[in-house]
């Protein structure tokens, strides 16, 4: 497995492995160590200019890393295994020189610091198995087998990992005991997305399939969808069904009084090569999600986004913008600023300007934006200030117990087919 993959399912899984506390989470202690420090790594990147020096003050460090779950411990032990490896410089008063770097630069970092923690068969094997059932799902005895054999683990065990990675969300299965399928969030977004999702389509009856086609078609057009407009062009069963089983993309913004959710593509960051590993913890997708809010639901008195593309263009080349400051920019962007994926001035009481922080998450954003009617129907609020932003992983977690016994007998009906080949 290549480095930047192996660093991109790290990073991924470190943030599941966050939440998890359970007897099992020291059988995956070297993923969740290395992962979070490859994302403290990606909060303290700038743009991708390897020949640029970017220096950070310590506040800004530790807010950055109390807002992501990064605490005190792991931030100084990270600090110093990254200053270790030559990755950054941390001067007297606590601030961080860093060496321009790249996306692909944190993820093959995050892979070395992994392997130098020589990790256990458990856990190279749950990359392993991640990494398969993305590819195509898995049933869960063959699964089972292929990481006892491959990496030296006796059968009972290699059915506990299963079981925890199912617990932890890493892996989600489908089908009964004895019958069940495994997948993940990933089984769309490895660049075969239009085969896979014929496969899917050929098992919908006729209506089905002319409305799922539909929406593709929407979204090739818009870039995002409102999420209930979806679920009225789907109908609800077929809605649920389809973004369970990963073929299309839920997230979601909040502001103070609700949650509003749109609907992506898979396929979305595919010229790009694999799209989990250019945007494997999802800076770009809420980069997507803030300035569509801007667009389609900010007042023009605080500072409403006319025209996307040419300001993510304006944001890629450097420029600073807002001119002498705009209300929206203090209060829309606050996801972003946690990311350290932009940075906010406050250029007059209530005024701010913003620049990018990372010029490749703007780039992947300009790929999902087509001209100034980008996702006119994606996020519908009450014009508050946007809050937060849940990437797709979480939101599909939050539907798959809703489902029924015949959503889980087509969600088990499709992985099958796509296991299998159509």
């Amino acid at each position: 497995m290549e480095k930047k993959t192996k660093g991109a399912w790290l990073l991924a899984q470190s943030r599941s492995l966050d939440g998890y506390s359970g007897a099992g989470a020291a059988r995956l202690e070297n993923i969740s160590y290395s992962g979070k420090i490859g994302r403290l790594y990606n909060l303290l990147r700038r743009h991708s200019d390897e020949a640029s020096t970017f220096t950070i003050s310590q506040q800004i460090i530790a807010n950055a890393c109390q807002l992501n779950g990064i605490e005190k411990s792991s931030r100084q032990v990270g600090l110093q295994v990254l200053k270790e490896a030559g990755r950054i410089d941390v001067a007297k008063d606590g601030s961080i020189a860093v060496l321009g770097a790249t996306t692909q630069a944190v993820l093959e970092a995050t892979a070395e610091i992994f392997e130098e923690q020589r990790p256990t068969g458990d856990e190279k094997a749950i990359i392993d198995l991640s990494e398969r059932v993305s590819e195509k799902p898995v049933k869960r005895a063959e699964a089972e087998e292929y990481i006892a054999d491959t990496h030296k683990l006796k059968a009972a065990d290699a059915t506990s990992l299963v079981d925890l990675s199912r617990m932890t969300a890493l892996i989600d299965e489908e089908g009964e005991r004895g019958r069940g399928i495994l997948f993940n969030s990933h089984t769309f977004r490895d660049g075969k997305y239009a085969q896979k999702a014929f496969y899917v389509l050929e098992q919908l009856q006729p209506a089905e399939r002319a409305r799922m086609t539909e929406v593709q078609e929407k979204l090739t057009n818009q870039g995002a969808l409102y999420d209930a407009d979806v679920e009225r062009l789907l109908g609800k069963d077929l809605y649920i069904r389809l973004v369970s089983v990963g073929i299309f993309d839920r997230m979601e913004v909040s502001n103070a009084t609700e949650s509003v959710g749109y609907i992506s593509s898979p396929a979305d960051f595919q010229k790009f090569g694999r799209p989990f590993e250019e945007d494997p913890i999802d800076d770009a997708k809420a980069l997507l999600a803030s300035l569509t809010y801007g667009q389609t639901r900010s007042h023009n008195v605080r500072g409403r986004i006319t025209m996307p593309e040419a300001l993510i263009r304006k944001l890629v080349m450097g420029e600073e913008v807002g001119n002498r400051g705009v209300r929206a920019i203090g209060e829309d962007y606050r996801e972003l600023e946690a990311r350290q994926v932009i940075e906010t001035t406050e250029r007059s009481p209530g005024r701010f300007t913003m620049r990018l922080l990372k010029k490749d998450v703007g780039e992947l954003a300009l790929t999902i934006v087509r001209g100034v009617s980008a996702a006119q129907e994606a996020v519908v609020m009450d014009g508050s200030p946007a809050r937060t932003f849940k990437g797709p992983d979480a939101a599909r977690i939050e539907i798959r117990p809703k489902n029924n016994i015949a959503d889980r007998r087509f969600i088990h009906d499709a992985l099958d087919r796509l296991r299998s080949g159509g």
